[in-house]
């Protein structure tokens, strides 16, 4: 049903015009397209809205002497982890941290 559901958000019919066509229930549609719109809402939605998300701040373990890291280190939640001088232009940090 989910595959009926794409079809017609992809066709240039409305709802109803594609279930006849596809010999489909207006209302099972409907109750499907319902479905459809809970399970993929929230994945739609985080990929579609930028946000913020949370971070932690750590000191560096290897830290050099005069007490100043020279890199910085980010570590995402899904373990992509960038690492970059400390002294990287804002525009390069832009680029590396928003695909």
């Amino acid at each position: 049903m989910y595959a009926h559901i794409e079809t017609c958000k992809s066709s240039c019919e409305s709802q109803k015009v594609y279930c006849e066509q596809a010999g489909l229930a207006y209302t099972t549609f409907q109750y499907w397209a319902k479905k459809y719109r809970e399970e993929f809402a929230k994945d739609e939605a985080s990929a579609i809205t930028p946000g913020f998300i949370p971070i932690e701040v750590h000191p560096d373990p290897e830290v050099d002497p005069a007490g100043i890291s020279n890199q910085l280190h980010f570590l995402f939640p899904n373990g992509i982890q960038v690492m970059c001088p400390a002294g990287v232009q804002p525009e390069v940090l832009q680029t590396l941290l928003n695909p």
